[in-house]
C-alpha cells in the first residue's frame, strides 16, 4: 500500500509541474506581447527617427509609425522616391484633413481626392508626384494606415514615333 501512494504522489507532482510550466509559458507570452505594444514594434520605426532631410517636404501626422517591411525607399535626402507605409493615430477622416491642410503649406498642389472608406489623394510639386492612400488601421494597430507613393516627374518625356 505504501508503494501505491508513492506512485500516485509521483504522478500528481509531475502533473502539477507540467501545469505550472504551461501556465508560466502562457504568462510569459502574454506579458511579452503586451510589453511590446501590440503588433507594431518589431518592424516599425517612429517617423521622428527618419532622416529629417528626407521628410522636409513630407510632414507626417504626429506619433506616426513607419512600417519598415512594407516600405521601399530609393535614393536619399530630398531626392528619395518610393513607397512609405505607416500607421497614424489619427482617424482616417482626420488624416485626410491633415494632408489636405498641411501639404499645400510645403509646396504641394492637390490634384485630386477621393474620400471614402479607402481615401486617395494625389499631390504634385515641381519635382515629384505623390499618391496618398488612407484606410482604416487594423484592430491591433493605430487608427489609420497610410501608403505614400512618391515618384519623380519626368520633365523630358520620350518622343513619340509615328508609324
Amino acid at each position: 500500500m505504501f508503494r501505491i501512494i508513492r506512485v500516485q504522489t509521483f504522478w500528481s507532482i509531475k502533473i502539477k509541474l507540467y501545469r505550472h510550466l504551461v501556465v508560466s509559458l502562457i504568462s510569459i507570452l502574454l506579458v511579452a506581447c503586451a510589453g511590446a505594444g501590440g503588433v507594431m514594434t518589431n518592424n516599425t520605426e517612429s517617423a521622428s527617427k527618419l532622416n529629417t532631410a528626407m521628410l522636409t517636404d513630407f510632414p507626417l501626422p504626429k506619433d506616426s509609425r513607419v512600417l519598415n517591411d512594407n516600405s521601399l525607399i530609393l535614393g536619399e535626402g530630398e531626392a528619395w522616391v518610393g513607397r512609405l507605409e505607416l500607421y497614424s493615430p489619427l482617424s482616417p477622416s482626420d488624416t485626410v484633413a491633415f494632408f489636405v491642410e498641411r501639404y499645400p503649406q510645403v509646396g504641394w498642389t492637390l490634384l485630386s481626392s477621393i474620400k471614402s472608406k479607402h481615401s486617395m489623394l494625389v499631390f504634385m510639386n515641381a519635382k515629384k508626384s505623390m499618391t496618398v492612400e488612407i484606410a482604416e488601421g487594423s484592430a491591433l494597430s493605430m487608427a489609420s494606415k497610410i501608403t505614400m507613393t512618391v515618384s519623380p516627374i519626368n520633365t523630358n518625356p520620350p518622343a513619340v514615333k509615328k508609324k
